[in-house]
């Protein structure tokens, strides 16, 4: 009995000189790994993000079939998915999940100690396996590695920090300028073609003055448009009745078309036929444009080399297009000419003839 109370009060005495030396009593405590962290693909509060763990051990390989790694998420988070949980590329491993937890379990191989290695949790296409917690903050994410049968062999705690996302945001003003201006003599209009304008106009006016019979008058106006619109604008031209005199007789529109019609498809320049009896065949009028890339016609670029189109008084005609922005330069894209051709035989009515064109540039942001 003596012997037994002094060995315990031996043991008494050497627990007491530990305390008096460190401050408490020393117990087993898991290693930490040489380094640890966790990527996330999205940090937004309660977004879906994949997790890529990479981690080194420090103390000892796991070589048993059993050991295992397990990455545990603080309980704010969601249920990760077990089966889209990429495990090391050293060793062969098989996955498991629970509501806050992945293990990867080694089936085979040996994961050295030596080695990074990586965990990625992630989820099926269009969706990522792990929810972020609702509220931001630092929330750990531990990783751990076990021998076969639950000892914990080393552990680290790393943190993510989830926070709401940061929205950017700009605005750029729609802008658009379109502009008509005259043309000089000897303008070349349809640059496949051979047509040049016979006369001079401005902005504001295109002067035929004086016909002659069976002599084809030609002149033109150019547009140019500079528009930061994504998808675009148009341009279409329109009169707002037929070339008419003060007694009512008219030019009519091309080809020899009667009053409030014109030529749906344009068509290469022929003179009026100047049938008696017929008045719509004294003479016509037509438009022509060197925009080679309209949104009509056959092949979309209807008026190709030198074909005309009639104005009906009542429909529009594009003659002016682009897909895009445009800043005022390029034939199709920022500016291109519109001709205006007049051509009557000896029976057309005598007077002055006037009408009204109008131009609208219409931009598609």
């Amino acid at each position: 009995m003596l012997k037994n109370k002094k060995d315990f009060v031996l043991v008494v005495v050497v627990i007491f000189s530990l305390v008096a030396m460190y401050g408490f009593v020393p117990l087993a405590k898991a290693a930490s790994m040489d380094s640890a962290k966790d990527t996330i693909s999205d940090s937004d509060l309660s977004a879906y993000a994949t997790h890529t763990v990479e981690f080194d051990l420090s103390v000892q390989d796991l070589d048993t079939a059993g050991d295992y790694v397990r990455v545990s998420f603080a309980g704010d988070f969601g249920t990760a998915v077990s089966s889209f949980v990429t495990c090391p590329s050293t060793g062969t491993w098989s996955s498991s999940t629970a509501a806050t937890y992945v293990d990867c379990t080694l089936t085979g191989g040996t994961m050295s100690s030596t080695t990074d290695n990586t965990i990625v949790i992630s989820g099926p296409t269009g969706y990522t396996a792990v929810q972020n917690p609702s509220g931001d903050g630092y929330y750990d994410v531990t990783i751990s590695a076990y021998a076969n049968g639950g000892a914990l062999l080393e552990s680290s705690v790393v943190k993510v920090y989830i926070l709401d996302d940061v929205t950017v945001s700009a605005k750029v003003d729609s802008t658009l300028t379109f502009a008509i201006a005259g043309t000089a003599t000897s303008t070349l209009i349809n640059a496949g073609g051979a047509d040049n304008t016979t006369g001079s106009t401005t902005a504001t006016e295109i002067p035929f003055k004086q016909l002659t019979t069976d002599s084809q008058a030609l002149l033109a106006q150019i547009l140019t448009v500079s528009t930061n619109a994504a998808a675009g604008f148009s341009v279409t031209l329109q009169q707002n009745e037929e070339l008419t005199n003060g007694a009512g007789a008219t030019i009519n529109s091309f080809r020899d078309s009667p009053d409030g019609t014109g030529t749906t498809t344009p068509e290469d320049w022929a003179q009026p036929a100047n049938d008696l009896g017929t008045p719509n065949t004294y003479g016509h009028f037509g438009i022509t444009s060197d925009d080679a890339v309209l949104s009509w016609g056959a092949g979309n670029d209807p008026f190709g080399d030198d074909k005309y189109a009639g104005l009906d008084g009542t429909d529009a005609v594009e003659v002016m297009y682009n897909a895009g922005p445009a800043n005022n330069t390029g034939t199709g894209v920022g500016t291109t000419n519109v001709g205006f051709s007049i051509e009557v035989g000896a029976l057309q009515e005598a007077g002055d003839y006037e009408n009204t064109l109008t131009y609208i540039c219409t931009p598609a942001y």
